[in-house]
């Protein structure tokens, strides 16, 4: 009975054993399991910027009668491609043929003085001073010869002097800061006129495309009034509409941008940081203006739309 006892808690032991044993294994067995299968770290992610954007072309104008005009006569069409020079739009506007007139004429009473004060004085000329002074001296030896009172001696004998003055003067030819004074009127004038002429036309400061026009012909237009927009459509850049101030320092010229159009949301173009504005833009909150250089232009792509863009940075 004894030997069957201890027998009993040997078993017990061995029983005891075996299942710490097992546990033990399944532990370590889980152990390696979960190290086998942790993931690798994933890599840091590349930092970037965002921003929203719009299309805009490279260069582009409106145009205006800086004063008013009537009469108006439209010589294009929007859509047309234009020259430098062209006539845009005409007008006949009485105002700005009054002015005209006004600088012709002040263009000939420069013309004038110019002549005179430059050029050697002609015989006429010449002539008139000569007797001017001969009618002054004669009155002075008249007056004198008739014992006329103090005044009116001193009286002709200024008159003499001025004369000579006058002659002296005339023969001797103009100080150089005279002439150079009647060269400026000149110049001035000639301008004037020039300006005048001009103001009847609005021609295209450059090559470009009608893109919109706001009047009709024969229509009459206030001071300062949008007559035609002008825009150079051979390059489109994308500007940023909301990029904050926080994230400018992070930027530089040169750097890449890959932009996304919703209009042409199929597919992402990159390009390169061209220009950032030094003046910020807004009133309500305040943002950058940062101009991107695209790598390739979509053919569909057109001024207005809007654009997704984030710049990658370190």
């Amino acid at each position: 009975m004894k030997t069957k006892i201890i027998n009993s808690k040997g078993f017990r032991f061995l029983i005891l054993y075996v299942l710490m044993l097992a546990i033990l294994t399944a532990c370590m067995g889980t152990t390696e399991s979960a190290a086998d299968s942790t993931p690798e770290r994933p890599a840091l992610l590349t930092e970037e910027v965002s921003a929203s954007g719009e299309v805009v072309p490279i260069r582009w104008i409106t145009l205006s009668y800086p004063s008013g005009a009537a009469e108006l006569a439209v010589k294009v069409a929007e859509g047309d491609l234009v020259d430098r020079g062209d006539v845009l739009v005409s007008s006949n506007d009485e105002r700005l043929l009054i002015a005209f007139y006004q600088a012709q004429s002040a263009l000939e009473r420069a013309q004038f003085a110019y002549d005179q004060t430059v050029f050697s004085p002609s015989e006429a000329a010449v002539a008139a001073a000569r007797a001017a002074l001969a009618n002054a001296e004669a009155n002075l030896e008249r007056q004198e010869d008739l014992n006329a009172s103090d005044i009116v001696i001193e009286a002709a004998e200024a008159d003499v002097q001025a004369a000579q003055a006058s002659l002296d003067a005339l023969l001797g030819g103009a100080s150089l800061e005279e002439k150079n004074a009647v060269e400026y009127d000149l110049r001035a004038a000639e301008l004037a006129l020039e300006s005048a002429n001009d103001a009847f036309d609005l021609t295209a400061p450059y090559a470009g495309t009608i893109v919109k026009i706001f009047v009709n012909s024969d229509e009459a237009i206030g001071a300062g009034q949008p007559v035609i927009i002008l825009a150079d459509l051979s390059e489109l850049r994308v500007v940023t509409t909301d990029l904050s101030e926080v994230d400018v320092p992070r930027l530089r010229a040169g750097q890449s941008a890959e932009i996304v159009f919703d209009a042409l949301s199929e597919q992402t173009l990159g390009g390169t940081i061209e220009r950032i504005a030094e003046l910020a833009s807004g009133t309500s909150s305040v943002h950058y203006e940062v101009t991107i250089q695209l790598n390739e232009v979509p053919e569909d792509l057109r001024w207005g739309m809007t654009a997704f863009i984030t710049f990658p940075v370190d």
